[in-house]
């Protein structure tokens, strides 16, 4: 089956990476028809958007905080506007803030014994906060329309397993899956269905030595990359997913499936 999304309206969140999902996903997007409104704080936003518009695609862009609902509202009615619909919401804005150690990761700092309350809250905002703006805002859109495709960004970590000093990040991962079934029961009567993706090691600027050892230990031995989210998104946010909601997808290569997490080469 041949996903299209031919003039299809979506908006997609968290573009700014040249090597990120966000903007993998865009592209693939583009690359199926969709006509697209790339949203992110930062201005590289508008790099992606020329990057896209060289390749001959359909691409507008918009810098916003996407933790301030009254700039996300004030954004989604303009991209209302401006193309007419919005058919899609791809909610990708996010990250994990971790501490630094030489060149990787200290996942032991901080626990949540010691996290911050300013920490806490800064990154349930960005990870969970985030798409509820984003939502709220384009739901009575959808709702008029009695059509939409609503594509959230959860994660492995928080819904299917943890890491310790990513407390706060898991908490609001596993709260995007709540959200989304919410999404799902409430508005399915409107033709709107809304899934979350868990994705685990992507090859992106943020994959650090250790999570790129982490990919090469899952069951197909590589890191999954930005193209493959996007090919998943591209199917969520198409008409011929229209009996797919309220459901969390994990995208990892296999890798929570395994039981056993100690040295490859060694048998049990």
């Amino acid at each position: 089956m041949t996903v299209q999304l031919e003039n299809r309206s979506i908006v997609i969140t968290g573009v700014a990476d040249p090597q990120g999902i966000g903007f993998g996903t865009a592209r693939v997007l583009a690359q199926k028809g969709a006509r697209l409104t790339l949203v992110d704080i930062s201005e590289q936003v508008h790099d992606r958007r020329d990057d896209l518009l060289h390749e001959g695609f359909d691409v507008r862009a918009a810098t916003v905080d996407l933790t301030v609902h009254s700039d996300v509202s004030e954004m989604i009615d303009q991209t209302q506007r401006d193309a007419g619909a919005i058919d899609g919401l791809v909610n990708l804005a996010g990250i994990a803030a971790r501490a630094k150690k030489g060149d990787d990761v200290d996942f032991d700092v901080p626990l949540l014994a010691t996290t911050s309350i300013d920490s806490w809250e800064r990154t349930i905002a960005i990870n969970l906060t985030t798409q509820f703006n984003c939502v709220r805002a384009v739901l009575p859109h959808m709702i008029e329309r009695r059509y939409g495709r609503i594509v959230n960004f959860s994660s492995v970590t928080g819904p299917v397993g943890a890491i310790a000093g990513l407390g706060a990040y898991a908490a609001a991962k596993a709260g995007v899956v709540g959200l989304t079934k919410s999404i799902a029961l409430e508005n399915g009567q409107f033709g709107i269905t809304a899934n979350a993706i868990a994705p685990g090691y992507i090859n992106t600027a943020a994959l650090t030595p250790g999570m790129h050892i982490g990919g090469e230990n899952t069951p197909l031995r590589r890191s999954g990359e930005p193209y493959e989210i996007g090919a998943l998104v591209g199917f969520l946010a198409a008409e011929e997913s229209s009996y797919v909601t309220a459901q969390l997808i994990t995208i990892d290569g296999g890798n929570m499936i395994q039981e056993y997490k100690g040295p490859g080469e060694l048998v049990l």
